[in-house]
């Protein structure tokens, strides 16, 4: 806090900027609802259906409660930074926000993640602070002198994407002008781009329309371009926004598909597939092997696993199965040594993997880490991952309650025949039946180096995953194990509700459903081709119009 003071002038400056803070209620514009209202009572259930609960295994497409204010979105933590970073070229650090909640399918309504408590509102007060401090003012907001209306209007259009209406525009005016009073020219600007930075119209974006059942210009373009780059529209899609051809289904079309030749599309198609397999929560320090990995090694299993869904499905047009099956990556001198291929030279190289027993992104260091116990042998864990993360599925009410129970004459036995009674009792074969899937992936330990050969045998990664109704995808292999899942008809449901729901950012109504079957089927038709996935769902009728309330309850 110590730099800010000293950036803003010294505490002769903080304490009539903290004052200018508190006080921007004017130019703190956009309405937004309470967020929190009370949820209208539970209807009873169809005494036709059946009972969720009775059902196996339960899709989770559908979580505990649906929002009551749809149409209203707080930018995640990564889509504020990279917003911030275009708005004001600062590079903010925002890990003292209001964490991103995890919530089934990737949804961010904000009636679950409203910027609220004291504390909260506290962090994202500092981090405008410090951020207005850093900034480059004559960069962000140059004036030739005292700010104009219309030097002002150029930053301020920019920030929240639309020619802001003169009613909230009075309000900032308003700000520079009692700056002014009490801080240097210099810091007027930068007490403009404070209130901006906290205005619920960067913190939030809506999808509410305006009374035609579409979303404004505005709002379509916010929603593609967080959707598509998980960041604020550029100068060209912030035109397209501003004239309302974006609008045009040929002009959205085309802006669609510039964006997704930009690199910000490969950064946030590796996003979106990070958030889906729950790759945030590796932390190498935890592991009990972490003192014998190279410095920096966390980094390049990062790298490997975004060159790995660049490379495929944007470089060369592969879908979702090439992707977990592909018998190649990019490797630097850390990551070969881990994975004990031969290398020579320097930076990132392209292996083969044809004669080892990985493929695919879900045998990289960094997913096989990720989804591992601190120390020893995972497949429970992994198979756990295979079918919450991957598969979207859900086990009956009855998991965790069971208690498990492995045979205590082990001597004979290998590691993966003490798991096979529980696939066929009573109380464990519900679960187990999917869950020994994870001995598909057991040959590596908690870090993805492959175990020696001697300590797990090839043998042991037999292994069956049985969702009925499904037939049961059997497996001797690692490779025949990504194979069949790859190709299961789960995958690519849980898939192609994961990318709509990124899209969607809110609970699942009967209109997702019924265009995600129509998704569904078309993604399974190209090999799980993601880019034709992303441009269905921006073109679709669904995309451009507003959620009402009934839909999300």
């Amino acid at each position: 806090m110590l730099r800010l003071l000293r950036t803003l002038g010294g505490l002769g400056v903080w304490a009539p900027m903290m004052a200018l803070c508190l006080a921007f209620a004017g130019a703190c514009t956009g309405n937004i609802e309470d967020p929190m209202t009370e949820p209208d009572p539970e209807p009873d259930p169809d005494p036709d259906l059946p009972d969720p609960e009775d059902l196996y295994p339960t899709f989770l497409l559908e979580p505990d409660a649906a929002s009551e204010q749809p149409g209203v979105r707080r930018l995640t933590r990564s889509e504020l930074q990279r917003t911030i970073l275009d708005l004001t070229g600062v590079d903010a650090d925002v890990s003292a926000l209001l964490e991103d909640r995890e919530i089934l399918n990737l949804q961010n309504d904000a009636r679950r993640s409203t910027v609220s408590e004291p504390g909260h509102v506290l962090s994202y007060l500092e981090l405008a602070t410090e951020v207005a401090g850093d900034a480059d003012i004559d960069a962000v907001l140059p004036c030739a002198a005292a700010c104009t209306d219309a030097e002002l209007h150029v930053f301020l259009d920019r920030a929240f994407n639309e020619a802001v209406p003169e009613a909230d525009f009075g309000a900032y005016r308003d700000t520079y002008t009692r700056a002014r009073g009490e801080l240097s020219e210099e810091n007027a600007r930068r007490a403009i781009v404070l209130t901006a930075l906290l205005s619920p119209k960067l913190l939030y974006r809506t999808e509410v329309g305006e009374g035609e059942g579409t979303l404004t210009a505005t709002e379509l373009a916010e929603k593609l371009s967080y959707f598509v780059w998980g960041r604020g529209p550029d100068a060209a899609l912030r035109a397209r926004a501003l004239d309302g051809t974006i609008l045009e289904p040929a002009t959205l079309a085309e802006e669609l598909d510039r964006m997704l030749a930009h690199e910000w599309a490969r950064e946030r198609v590796a996003e979106f597939c990070f958030d889906w397999l729950g790759l945030d929560h590796l932390s190498l320090d935890a592991k009990l092997a972490y003192d014998e990995l190279p410095e920096g090694i966390a980094h390049s299993m990062e790298e490997e696993a975004a060159r790995m869904i660049a490379r495929v499905i944007f470089d060369e047009g592969e879908g979702l199965r090439a992707l977990l099956t592909t018998d190649r990556t990019e490797v630097d001198a850390d990551l070969a040594a881990h994975y004990g291929l031969a290398f020579s030279g320097e930076g990132w190289q392209e292996v083969s993997l044809a004669e080892t027993e990985r493929r695919g992104l879900l045998t990289t260091a960094l997913v096989l880490a990720a989804h591992a116990k601190e120390s020893g042998r995972s497949p429970m864990q992994r198979g756990n991952f295979l079918i919450a993360e991957v598969m979207s599925l859900g086990f009956p009410p009855e998991f965790g309650a069971a208690a498990m129970t492995l045979p205590d004459d082990v001597e004979d036995l290998t590691f993966r025949e003490q798991f096979a009674p529980l696939e066929t009792l009573d109380t464990c074969s519900n679960c187990h039946r999917m869950l020994n899937a994870g001995f598909a992936f057991d040959l590596y330990d908690a870090v993805g180096r492959r175990f020696p050969s001697d300590r797990v045998l090839p043998e042991e990664t037999e292994a069956v995953f049985d969702a009925p109704p499904y037939d049961p995808v059997s497996f001797a292999t690692t490779a025949e194990a990504v194979e069949g899942l790859s190709r299961h008809p789960v995958l690519v449901r849980s898939f192609v509700g994961q990318v709509l729901h990124f899209a969607q950012g809110s609970a699942p109504s009967e209109l997702d459903a019924t265009l995600a079957e129509a998704l569904e089927e078309d993604f399974d038709n190209t090999d799980g081709d993601v880019l034709a996935l992303i441009r269905d769902i921006v073109l679709s009728e669904r995309f451009v119009a507003v959620v009402r309330a009934a839909e999300g309850s």
